[in-house]
């Protein structure tokens, strides 16, 4: 199972890629638009068939996740409305997979993690699972140390505000070796909220 307190930590340094992107020379405000890439057209078909924005009763219902367990918020309403623990006997990016999570907020999936098992952090199956997001995942990667990180980037520089518009619907996947170097941390959500659960997870 994804080790999840230690893992959604490190989420919480994705928006400083945001926040330090140089603005292009002579870009102006209206050079780029800032819609951010829909999650069908980032990550088709979604993990385990799971889309981010797709309806909350619907996805529990999906054959993947099985033995939900599932608790709503308290004191994080304003991060997110209830989240889900379940079991499965499925793949990700070609790896085998037995659990993860789901997150929800009002009536829809914002985010989706689970974890894959390696020998260790040479192990050709990490190189697989990479290579299998890769040509899936349309977007263009960032690696820093063990994590690397799956985003598109507007052409252009963006305010705090832009920011905080923009990554309230703006699709990424996060792939985290964990520190024992025996599993992959799989995250798969939107910006703001996944940064928002990083912070929570992090008190």
């Amino acid at each position: 199972m994804v080790h999840l307190y230690r893992s959604v930590i490190g989420i919480g340094l994705l928006a400083s890629l945001f926040a330090s992107m140089p603005a292009p020379a002579g870009d102006s405000a209206t050079a780029a638009r800032l819609d951010p890439m829909s999650p069908a057209a980032f990550f088709p078909g979604g993990m385990l068939g799971v889309q981010l924005g797709s309806p909350w009763g619907t996805i529990k219902q999906s054959p993947s996740l099985s033995h939900l367990t599932c608790e709503l918020s308290a004191a994080a309403e304003t991060v997110f409305d209830e989240i889900c623990f379940f079991q499965t006997s499925s793949r990700v990016a070609g790896a085998e997979i037995h659990d993860g999570f789901i997150v929800r907020k009002g009536d829809e999936v914002i985010l989706i993690g689970t974890g894959i098992t390696i020998q260790n952090p040479d192990d050709p199956l990490a190189e697989t699972v990479m290579r299998d997001f890769a040509s899936s995942v349309h977007a263009k990667f960032q690696q820093k140390g063990s994590d690397v990180l799956f985003v598109n980037l507007p052409a252009r520089h963006m305010s705090a505000q832009e920011l905080q518009g923009f990554s309230r619907t703006a699709p990424v996947l996060l792939v985290e070796l964990e520190p024992k170097g025996n599993e992959l941390a799989v995250f798969y959500g939107y910006l703001a909220p996944v940064n928002a659960f990083s912070a929570l997870a992090s008190n």
